[in-house]
C-alpha cells in the first residue's frame, strides 16, 4: 500500500510539473513618463498579448529602459515587445510579427523657433550636419534611414543614454547646447510642458518615409517562436482589427489614421468594419 501511495504521489507532481505554463515576460520600454507607460502597456496586455498568450504562458510583465529592453530581447530569456521597430540588425537577434502591430506616425524635426524656419516642405537632416549643426540622440534606439549619418564622426552629435535619456536630450536643446532633435510628437507631449512647446517648430524629414511600423518582437528562442506564432494568428482576428482601427483613430489625426488604415487593408489584408 505504501508503494501505490507513492507511485499515485509521484504521478500527480509529474502531472502538475507537465501543465505548468512556461513564463513569457513582456518587456515595455520607460520611454514616457512612468504613468503613461502602465497605461500603455496595460492597454495592449488586455487588447492583444492576453488574448493571444495567456492561454499557453505565464506572463509577466516588466517596464525598463530602452537599452535594456534591447539587450533582454537578444539574449536567452523568454521574452517579447510590442509596437518594436524593425532594423536589419535587430532582425538578426529578434523575432517580428508578419504584421505590424502599429503605425507610427514618422518622427520629424524640431528645434527652437530662433533655430529652424517653419515650413512645410522636408529638411534634410544630411545637409545640416554638413552644415555644422548639431543634434542630440539617444544612444539606445534606433534612427533607421540616419543612423549611419549620425554614426559619422565628422558630425557633432551628442549620444545620450540611461533612464530618461529623452528627457535629458529635450534640457540640451532648450540650454542651447545642441541645435536639433529628431522625435515623434507624442514624445514631446509627454516629456515637455505647453509653455516650452510653444517655443519650438518641426519640419518633415527629407531622409524619412511618411509612416514607419511596429512589430511584435520576440525572443529567439523555443518560447519566443510560440509567442510569435499564436500572436501572427491573432492578428488575423476580427478583435484585433478592431483594436487597430481604435488604436489608430484615437493616436492620430483623420487623415493619417485613414491613410494608415488603407496600408493594412492593401499591403496585409486587414480588413476593417464600418462603424
Amino acid at each position: 500500500m505504501r508503494l501505490i501511495g507513492f507511485i499515485v504521489i509521484l504521478f500527480t507532481l509529474n502531472t502538475a510539473t507537465a501543465t505548468e505554463k512556461p513564463k513569457l515576460t513582456i518587456l515595455s520600454h520607460a520611454y514616457f513618463a512612468n504613468e503613461f507607460d502602465k497605461n500603455s502597456v496595460n492597454r495592449h496586455l488586455n487588447a492583444v498579448i492576453k488574448p493571444a498568450l495567456a492561454d499557453e504562458f505565464d506572463i509577466d510583465v516588466e517596464i525598463t529602459n530602452h537599452a535594456r529592453l534591447l539587450k533582454r530581447l537578444s539574449g536567452n530569456e523568454a521574452s517579447c515587445t510590442y509596437n518594436a521597430i524593425k532594423t536589419q540588425n535587430r532582425s538578426k537577434a529578434m523575432i517580428f510579427s508578419t504584421i505590424p502591430t502599429y503605425m507610427h506616425v514618422q518622427r520629424r524635426l524640431y528645434a527652437l523657433k530662433s533655430t529652424l524656419k517653419s515650413g512645410s516642405e522636408p529638411v534634410s537632416v544630411t545637409e545640416l550636419l554638413k552644415s555644422k549643426a548639431s543634434f542630440g540622440i539617444v544612444g539606445s534606439t534606433s534612427y533607421r534611414e540616419l543612423d549611419s549619418i549620425f554614426a559619422d564622426k565628422k558630425f557633432n552629435v551628442a549620444t545620450i543614454y540611461g533612464e530618461n535619456a529623452f528627457l535629458q536630450l529635450s534640457r540640451l536643446l532648450f540650454s542651447k547646447r545642441i541645435d536639433y532633435i529628431v522625435a515623434y510628437k507624442q514624445t514631446l507631449d509627454v516629456h515637455i510642458p505647453a509653455h516650452e512647446l510653444n517655443q519650438l517648430t518641426s519640419r518633415r524629414i527629407a531622409e524619412y518615409p511618411e509612416f514607419i511600423n511596429g512589430f511584435f518582437t520576440c525572443s529567439k528562442n523555443t518560447e519566443g517562436y510560440r509567442a510569435m506564432s499564436l500572436i501572427n494568428d491573432y492578428m488575423q482576428k476580427v478583435e484585433m482589427a478592431a483594436y487597430i482601427k481604435e488604436l489608430h483613430q484615437q493616436m492620430n489625426d483623420p487623415s493619417d489614421a485613414e491613410a494608415m488604415l488603407e496600408i493594412y487593408t492593401n499591403e496585409y489584408g486587414i480588413l476593417f468594419q464600418n462603424d
